[in-house]
C-alpha cells in the first residue's frame, strides 16, 4: 500500500478547510429554512445569511492558495489533472451554496409563504447535504490516513445521493402542486435543484477520488 506524497497531503489540507466552510454555510442555511416561516426571525435570518456569505469570501483566499500551490508543483505531482477536477468540483458546490444563500435572502425580503411540507423536504435535502459533505470530508482523510476504509465512505456517499434524489423528486412535486405564486414556485425550485445539484457534484467527486485511491491501495 502507496501513501500520499507530501505534495498531496496539503492538497488535501485545503481541500478539507474548504469543505469544512461549506459545511458550515449548509448548516446556516438549514436553520434559516427551520425558521422561514417565522417572521419574529427574520433579523436573525439575514445575520446568518450574511455569515454564510463572509464564509464564501473565507474559501476564495483558500481556491487561490490551492490554485497556486496546485501551478506551483505541478512537475511533480501524480495526477494532477484529478487535482484540478477536485478542486474545480468544491469550487462548484461553493458556488451553489451562496447561490441558496442568495435566493433564500431574496425570499425573506419579500417574506413569501413557503408551505410546511416544501419546508421540509428542503430541511431534510440540508441535512442529508451536511453528512454527504462530512463523508466526503472523512474519504479525503481517510485517502491519506487509511486508503483501504476509504471504499466504505465512497458507498456511504452513493447512498445518501441516492436518499438526496428520491426527497428532490418528493419536493419537487409538493412545490409544483402547491398554490404558491409562481415567482415563489420558480425560487424555491432553484433552491431544491441547487441542493440537488450540490449532490450530485459530491458524487461526481467520489470518481476523482477513486482514481486517486486506486493507485495507493
Amino acid at each position: 500500500m502507496s501513501s500520499v506524497s507530501i505534495a498531496d497531503a496539503k492538497l488535501i489540507a485545503i481541500l478539507r478547510k474548504e469543505l469544512t466552510l461549506a459545511q458550515a454555510i449548509l448548516n446556516d442555511i438549514a436553520r434559516v429554512l427551520k425558521t422561514i416561516e417565522d417572521d419574529t426571525q427574520r433579523e436573525e435570518q439575514k445575520k446568518l445569511l450574511e455569515n454564510a456569505q463572509i464564509m464564501k469570501n473565507e474559501t476564495k483566499d483558500l481556491q487561490t492558495e490551492y490554485l497556486s500551490y496546485l501551478s506551483k508543483i505541478s512537475r511533480m505531482l501524480e495526477h494532477k489533472e484529478e487535482w484540478v477536477r477536485i478542486g474545480s468540483r468544491i469550487m462548484a458546490i461553493i458556488d451553489r451554496l451562496s447561490g441558496i444563500t442568495n435566493r433564500l435572502s431574496f425570499l425573506i425580503q419579500r417574506n413569501w409563504v413557503v408551505p410546511a411540507n416544501i419546508k421540509d423536504g428542503l430541511i431534510n435535502m440540508s441535512e442529508e447535504l451536511g453528512r454527504m459533505l462530512q463523508t466526503m470530508d472523512e474519504l479525503l482523510n481517510k485517502l491519506q490516513s487509511n486508503p483501504a476504509q476509504a471504499l466504505d465512505s465512497i458507498k456511504q456517499i452513493s447512498e445518501l445521493e441516492n436518499k438526496i434524489d428520491s426527497i428532490y423528486r418528493s419536493t419537487i412535486f409538493s412545490i409544483l402542486d402547491s398554490n404558491v405564486s409562481s415567482s415563489t414556485s420558480l425560487l424555491l425550485l432553484s433552491v431544491a435543484e441547487m441542493l440537488e445539484d450540490i449532490s450530485d457534484t459530491v458524487y461526481d467527486l467520489t470518481t476523482n477520488v477513486y482514481i486517486l485511491l486506486f493507485y495507493l491501495l
